[in-house]
């Protein structure tokens, strides 16, 4: 059997559906269906997402007082459940919906009949979804970092682990499909600019996410041998988040975010991207300078990065070049198409922009390293604000606030462009502004919020403390608003997918690109084409109408030429 076969339960389960059925849960659990398996993703994703945003409000409301803790007893339990909100943000939220739009739409853009490994990309929804409830079951049970019962730290880490490995195995499934699965005639240049970051997302993830499970074994290893017996030995874990949530390595969730955001503009303003190549080159260079997990990892055993690694500052640097060069190369689209007021439009842009901010503001945390390096080298009396000392501080919690809500923004309108493909309904648009503008504004609240704050000396990790700066609390508080503005987002997006799910919105097809996707019906047959298509260029839906012109044409003339005759 090919490695993108649909078996034939698969196949009955599509015919006898025009939307999925959510009642029946028999067949989605035995599905290796990619459509059912990629709503399993959006659906369960959506929920973590809107539960990991109201978790880190909670830590957040908390946070406005340094003095004394209001709704915890403990100091461990606050560094506990912010800890959870910043874990299931990225890997129980964000990364699962990604990675549930790739698993849908890919196949599809690529002219496959079916993703590659089914069941095994079905199964790693399962095996994420299992490992996801231990981990919050181990947080509920006093482990974690800070936790106090060593039986549910060793949980804590197992579950961690197993949530790592299912989305491996999920970004191989996506990254193979668009390598060996493609339509005949698709050269990997032709792939469409949203499954190719799909693909240097998955590829990245393939580099990153093994760091992570290196880190996990130590902390097995440290934890199960008793090297971390108590709570505060154990604070040294949330170091397995700074791997994957301090940037350059966060960039890594906003290659989607952009890509997203470009096929939305070339859909939306009715304008294909011009310069293909060049946006795809673009995607990559960020991909490349994104790889800075190896630089931040666990290695210095819980200690802060210290961002004086030449490599990783100019990673920071250069980052925003590509960023800036995807925005650039699209904006073509904006000024040559129609501008559109809808929601994949509004959001994807929005949501580029806002990743362009995050770039650009962390450039910020490489002054210092830079002025010391030139201190050390040349000997020099140069003189700067020890403001400008980033380490820990509350400026990288503002950087990634910016990165998670590029992020959110992405989803919302990776949703609303693919919504009626994928649940054969479209969802609500005027709900989805306001979401989207929801999420905007939270994200450039909470991001600003932590970024001055860093500068005003407030630590990254949750301390009470009666020794801080005039204003750090105020501006507490600020982060506090933009993470509930970026919580009620996360609500609304769930409240409309699963409205839309269960039979809600308009059944029309609301707009057509000219990617394969829209070649077939929404949601897909079975099998996603009737026929197996063949791709000449990166718009295969503009060639098939021009092929349909040139054919009536020269039917037309023959016919002319039999009645002269």
């Amino acid at each position: 059997m090919a490695m993108t076969d649909t078996r034939p339960d698969d196949v009955a389960h599509d015919h006898h559906e025009s939307r999925p059925s959510l009642a029946s849960f028999d067949a989605a659990l035995g599905s290796g269906d990619h459509k059912t398996t990629g709503r399993l993703w959006i659906g369960a994703g959506a929920l973590m997402l809107a539960a990991a945003l109201v978790v880190s409000l909670v830590a957040a409301i908390e946070h406005v007082d340094l003095g004394s803790l209001s709704m915890f007893d403990q100091e461990g339990q606050f560094v506990q459940i912010w800890s959870m909100g910043r874990i299931l943000l990225l890997l129980g939220g964000l990364v699962p919906i990604l990675i549930g739009i790739a698993t849908f739409v890919v196949p599809l853009q690529v002219g496959a009949s079916s993703l590659a490994f089914p069941r095994g990309a079905a199964t790693a929804f399962w095996c994420w979804l299992v490992s996801t409830s231990l981990l919050i079951i181990s947080y509920i049970l006093n482990g974690g970092p800070a936790g106090g019962r060593t039986d549910y730290v060793v949980l804590w880490t197992l579950a961690l682990g197993a949530m790592v490995l299912s989305v491996l195995w999920a970004m191989v499934c996506i990254a193979t499909t668009i390598v060996g699965a493609r339509a005949p005639g698709m050269d990997l240049d032709q792939v469409p600019v949203s499954a190719w970051s799909f693909f240097v997302f998955s590829l990245l993830g393939l580099f990153i996410l093994p760091v992570v499970l290196g880190q996990l074994v130590l902390v097995y290893l440290d934890v199960k041998y008793g090297f971390l017996f108590d709570r505060s030995s154990r604070l040294s874990l949330l170091g397995i988040g700074d791997s994957l949530t301090l940037a350059p390595t966060l960039y890594w969730v906003g290659i989607p975010t952009l890509g997203i955001a470009i096929e939305a503009i070339a859909v939306h303003t009715g304008r294909p991207v011009r310069f293909h190549r060049s946006v795809m080159v673009a995607l990559g260079g960020l991909g490349i300078l994104s790889f800075g997990v190896d630089l931040l990892s666990y290695s210095s055993r819980g200690v802060a990065p210290v961002f004086d690694n030449g490599v990783l500052v100019v990673g920071l640097i250069v980052a925003a070049l590509p960023v800036l060069a995807a925005l650039a190369l699209a904006g073509e689209s904006l000024k040559t198409g129609s501008f559109r007021v809808r929601t994949p439009l509004v959001a994807g842009l929005l949501g580029g922009l806002v990743l362009l901010l995050a770039v650009v503001a962390s450039i910020l945390g490489t002054v210092w390293p830079i002025v010391t390096f030139i201190e050390d080298v040349f000997d020099t009396n140069v003189t700067l604000d020890s403001s400008f000392d980033l380490t820990a501080t509350a400026f990288h919690e503002g950087i990634r606030a910016l990165v998670m809500g590029a992020g959110v923004l992405g989803v919302i309108a990776g949703v609303h462009h693919w919504g009626h493909k994928i649940w054969g309904r479209s969802l609500d648009d005027r709900l989805g502004l306001l979401t989207t503008l929801t999420a905007a504004g939270g994200a450039i609240v909470w991001g600003i919020g932590g970024v001055v704050n860093g500068f005003l000396g407030e630590p990254a990790l949750p301390i009470i403390s009666n020794d801080v700066q005039d204003g750090v609390e105020a501006l507490n508080g600020v982060m506090a608003a933009g993470a509930g503005l970026l919580a009620a987002a996360a609500v609304l997006l769930l409240l409309n997918i699963a409205r839309t799910a269960f039979g809600g919105g308009s059944s029309n097809e609301p707009w057509q690109g000219v990617t394969l996707e829209w070649a077939t019906a929404s949601p897909p047959i079975a099998g996603n084409f009737a026929t197996a298509p063949r791709v000449t260029s990166a718009t295969p839906i503009l060639d098939m109408v021009s092929n349909e012109v040139a054919t009536t044409v020269s039917v037309d003339e023959e016919a002319s030429e039999g009645v002269s005759a």
